[in-house]
């Protein structure tokens, strides 16, 4: 069966989240997704919030939807690490260390927003680390993904040869959704056969204007179109920038 899927989702479990996990179900449901994976900041949890983190992600999945529990750790450096099936807490801030942890869990480690950073990461967390994201939509805005952050994805390839692109939607509210979405093929729906396509790599990024797989591999002509929207749809972001400035 072909499934669509949201990574990086954020609950009530996280301080800046606007809806509980039976909510996000049903609103994510509504919108035609069949999973989602939740990565609730690592600060706003307890170990009371840690179980029920783990308890609603059972209690709400379905043979027609599931909730994969997943953590974002905030480590040193302002380097951010969502844990996609981690749900036990690591307060230390090395950055290998929580990769390690999730590791364990057999969870997947991704590199979050790293236009937070200017794409810049320490060679051994790369060498670590499972994927990346190429599309932050909370950061990088709707409709495409931003040439630099292909660009820059593949220079830390270049270090990683197996480090894999993803694409997020560090959703906290409604507004700021974007249909950006995980597609896979499944025999049967399972958090388990989501997480093993997603650490083999099967599966493709697609949006009504993108498509790509986790490599991000691109013909010539198909990365010319992509350079030239992206230049344009930058200058629009500008513009309305400077209209809202504008309006103040």
């Amino acid at each position: 069966m072909r499934i669509r899927g949201a990574l990086h989702v954020h609950s009530t479990l996280s301080q800046d989240g606007t809806m509980t996990i039976p909510e996000l179900v049903r609103w994510y449901r509504r919108n035609g997704y069949q999973f989602l994976a939740l990565g609730e900041h690592a600060e706003d949890l307890d170990e009371t919030k840690v179980r029920a983190l783990s308890q609603q992600s059972v209690e709400n999945s379905t043979r027609e939807f599931c909730v994969i529990p997943g953590i974002e750790f905030a480590c040193r450096s302002d380097i951010h690490i969502l844990g996609i099936g981690a749900v036990n807490l690591v307060r230390e801030k090395d950055p290998l260390t929580v990769i390690q942890a999730i590791h364990e869990e057999r969870g997947l480690a991704v590199l979050t927003h790293p236009r937070r950073i200017g794409w810049e990461c320490p060679r051994e967390v790369l060498l670590a680390l499972d994927a990346a994201e190429i599309w932050n939509v909370a950061y990088d805005g709707k409709y495409l993904p931003s040439t630099q952050a292909l660009t820059r994805f593949r220079r830390m390839q270049q270090i990683n040869d197996k480090l894999l692109a993803v694409a997020s939607h560090d959703f906290h509210r409604t507004a700021s959704f974007y249909d950006v979405a995980i597609e896979m093929d499944v025999p049967l729906l399972s958090p388990s056969a989501v997480l093993r396509n997603l650490r083999r790599g099967f599966y493709e990024i697609r949006s009504r204007f993108f498509r790509a797989d986790p490599q991000v591999r691109f013909s010539r002509g198909k990365a010319l179109c992509l350079r030239l929207l992206s230049s344009q749809l930058g200058k629009l972001r500008t513009a309305r920038s400077l209209l809202l400035w504008w309006s103040l």
